[in-house]
């Protein structure tokens, strides 16, 4: 089989549900198809959206999740249903879907790790970080990233792992993982997948650590929720380092200006999710009391998404796909700075496929404001 027919990326803009899913399956459809991932806008009707799916893509492995956003073959989209289909000659896959993370258990993630491990067994397969990589994708407003990934660190031994968490284009309501033929809320896919092609696990984020420091002196880890920075009402104080009125606090402040944490020697990203009445911060990563908090300072967006995508080309090769997790506050810094349809074009030309995210997952970090990715080469011959 040909190169170009391995994989192949498809979207649809059109509202209506039907009509949506019909487009995008006639734009990734191929014989025999191991693997098909979607990633679509909550504005559709799910309830329409769901049983659409299964007829479409009847005995398929189909797996996907709702954003805040959609990266299609044409780059940054909102409100349509984007993805692709990896033939089976060249791709074999196992999924496990884990619910009630509401309730979750150190326990369940270990169960699934066996469960995914068992369900490659069955066809054969075993889990070689040369062939194979592993993907969560996870409902975004569980607040339960970092315990899930912790509890599944048996599984990154054996393949790496990268994934996004789902979204809802910021209503903040609940996001959905579709597996099994449904979508499901509060939960989470685990996903291994063997690949016949050369494939890297990368990253990248525009930020670097200035020397604004803040110290978390009141939060609840588990709510993800800060009461006082320095002493202070953690939204007041935010705002009054940034030298802006605290009423000015909005999703855009918080993408322009989000927090950094040094782990190991390297700067990660800490992104607000939402400024509260009590003048409490909300985050999108678990924060602790102690922690010592940077204000970040951009890097220019552009330069650095092009100089990481010249970088995937000279260790890889031109990207057949990449699966891109990028953070919804990466999106509102462009749409701020009117520089997004420049990214979409870069997104475009790479091959990239993905969605705007409430936090991604890279090996057994989970982070903000950062895009990560995975970059597929072009396939080797199905001989």
């Amino acid at each position: 089989m040909a190169a170009r027919c391995v994989i192949k990326r498809g979207f649809s803009t059109a509202p209506d549900p039907l009509t949506a899913v019909r487009e995008f399956s006639e734009t990734i459809a191929q014989p025999d198809i191991g693997l098909i991932v979607f990633f679509c806008s909550i504005s559709f009707d799910l309830a329409i959206l769901e049983p659409e799916l299964r007829r479409a893509f009847e005995g398929i492995h189909v797996i996907g999740c709702t954003t805040s956003g959609e990266i299609a073959p044409i780059g940054y989209v909102d409100g349509s249903i984007t993805g692709f289909s990896i033939a089976a000659s060249h791709c074999r896959a196992a999924s496990v879907g884990i619910e009630n993370l509401s309730q979750f258990q150190m326990s369940d993630g270990h169960a699934a790790t066996q469960q995914l491990v068992a369900a490659m067994n069955e066809k054969g397969l075993t889990l070689d970080p040369k062939d194979t990589f592993a993907m969560l994708l996870i409902d975004g407003m569980s607040g339960n990233e970092e315990v899930v990934l912790a509890s599944i660190h048996l599984l990154m031994e054996m393949a790496p792992l990268l994934g996004g968490s789902a979204g809802d284009n910021l209503r903040l309501t609940g996001a959905f993982i579709y597996f099994d033929g449904a979508f499901h809320r509060d939960a989470a896919l685990l996903t291994a997948i063997k690949i016949n092609a050369p494939f890297r696990i990368v990253k990248c984020q525009h930020f670097i650590g200035s020397n604004m420091r803040m110290v978390v002196t009141s939060a609840d880890p588990l709510k993800r929720k800060v009461f006082e920075l320095n002493g202070e009402p953690a939204a007041r104080e935010y705002a009054r380092i940034l030298g802006l009125p605290e009423l000015t606090l909005t999703p855009a402040i918080f993408s322009e200006f989000p927090l950094m944490v040094k782990v190991g020697g390297d700067f990660h990203v800490r992104s607000i999710q939402a400024a509260h009445f009590d003048e409490s911060l909300t985050f999108f990563c678990a924060i602790d009391e102690g922690v010592v908090l940077r204000l970040a300072q951009s890097e220019a967006v552009l330069q650095n998404l092009e100089a990481f995508f010249q970088s995937v080309k000279e260790t890889l090769g031109p990207p057949e796909l990449i699966i891109g997790f990028d953070c919804i506050h990466r999106s509102l810094a462009l749409e701020k700075t009117q520089t997004k349809h420049l990214a979409s074009e870069l997104l475009a030309a790479n091959n990239v496929i993905g969605f705007s995210t409430y936090g991604e997952q890279f090996s057994g970090m989970h982070l903000n404001q950062t895009f990560t990715a995975i970059a597929i080469g072009t396939p080797y011959d199905a001989d």
